[in-house]
């Protein structure tokens, strides 16, 4: 009997299956649009985006601290599953638990980690598309357009001239507050739907785009900032590629800094700037 196809199970089974690659950064931007604006939709995708990163970021600890295997344990474990007699059951099946024994040796404890890894919440699913919707914007507004790489850093009062008296207080505050870099443009961006204050920082001298640095900061109103509390200095880790930091602001919006270098790097520049940008909102 044939059943009526469920359009909203289609776009979740096209999603899925791109999380991986969404993930580690190899989609294109336009492609990584739809997918964030499914996610904003969907808390089922959004959780297990969420439990993805959980299971890659504990793969990762564990791949820090674990030694690589001693020179000929492969061929050990191979002997030894060769000396084993084979049950009385089907040999495909021994063969088959053979090869899964010798996987698990080498790949760690992958399926433990995978079975053991916690259950997400939609809080944490939100939080961590506030940070990839940080990520994306720098890679759509910052490195989309090589001439931030290039202009010449104004002074700070000649930054955002047109913006409300808030922003400019907050560009103002954060102008000379990440050592080495100073900021070369402020204005307000639209990413996906939404309204973004920007500030861009380059060092002076250094044309690579990838060097330039981004804050964000969300507007009142925003659906990405909705129900997402920051509790002081929050690491976002690696989100499509790019290190992201983050905290809400007493008005509830939140500020964001994402830089393609590393997360201890990250931290340290959110630490010198983000808390002068939130200075400059105060709760209305």
């Amino acid at each position: 009997m044939n059943t009526a196809l469920n359009v909203k199970d289609y776009a979740c089974g096209k999603v899925r299956r791109r999380l991986d690659s969404y993930l580690a950064g190899e989609l294109s931007v336009d492609l990584s649009h739809e997918i964030l604006e499914h996610l904003d939709r969907c808390p089922d995708c959004a959780a297990e985006l969420k439990a993805r990163e959980n299971l890659r970021a504990a793969v990762r600890r564990l791949a820090a601290v674990t030694p690589e295997p001693r020179e000929g344990f492969e061929a050990e474990v191979r002997a030894r599953v060769a000396r084993t007699p084979v049950p009385v059951f089907s040999r495909p099946a021994t063969l088959l638990l053979a090869a899964s024994l010798v996987a698990a040796a080498g790949a760690g404890t992958l399926f433990f980690l995978a079975r053991v890894a916690p259950a997400p919440d939609l809080a944490a699913a939100r939080d961590a598309k506030a940070f990839l919707f940080a990520a994306l914007n720098h890679k759509n507004c910052t490195l989309r357009f090589g001439k931030w790489a290039t202009i010449a850093a104004p002074p700070a009062e000649e930054l955002g001239p047109k913006l409300e008296p808030e922003l400019q207080a907050a560009v103002a505050k954060a102008a000379g507050e990440l050592p080495g870099y100073a900021p070369v443009v402020a204005h307000v961006c639209n990413h996906a739907g939404e309204k973004v204050f920007h500030v861009i920082y380059r060092r002076p001298g250094d044309s690579k785009l990838d060097d330039l640095v981004s804050v964000f900061a969300t507007r009142p109103g925003s659906s990405v900032a909705r129900d997402v509390r920051l509790a002081g200095l929050v690491s976002g880790g690696r989100m499509d590629g790019l290190s992201v930091v983050g905290t809400s602001a007493a008005d509830g919006n939140l500020l964001f800094l994402v830089t393609n270098r590393s997360d201890d790097d990250a931290m340290r520049f959110g630490k010198a700037v983000l808390p002068a940008v939130a200075s400059a909102f105060v709760a209305r």
